[in-house]
């Protein structure tokens, strides 16, 4: 695994959200509550870009069909068996990154 540098401490807020392509991933990056969560950029079910999702406590909702995916652990609150992938977050002095 490697460490990629993603955005400085300094940077997040809560309602921070940006999105990252790292190889073949493309990683959303979201602070809610002075929480950091990193979790695929991707609904599960029809692959639809969740970086344009509505939150609501510790759940993402796609903006397409609805669906809840809890951002720590990434279960769908619908259909158990759709699941998003989720990273912890890795930091590197005044930088939060990302082992990939």
């Amino acid at each position: 695994m490697a460490f990629h540098r993603l955005v400085r401490l300094d940077q997040l807020h809560d309602g921070f959200r940006a999105t990252f392509r790292i190889d073949r991933e493309d990683i959303l990056l979201l602070q809610q509550d002075g929480r950091v969560f990193l979790i695929e950029n991707s609904c599960p079910h029809q692959g639809f870009p969740l970086d344009r999702g509505s939150l609501r406590g510790e759940r993402i909702i796609c903006p397409r069909h609805g669906f809840a995916f809890h951002l720590e652990r990434g279960d769908c609150f619908q259909a158990p068996s759709c699941r998003l992938k989720t990273y912890l977050p890795a930091y590197d002095g005044s930088y939060l990154g990302v082992e990939i």
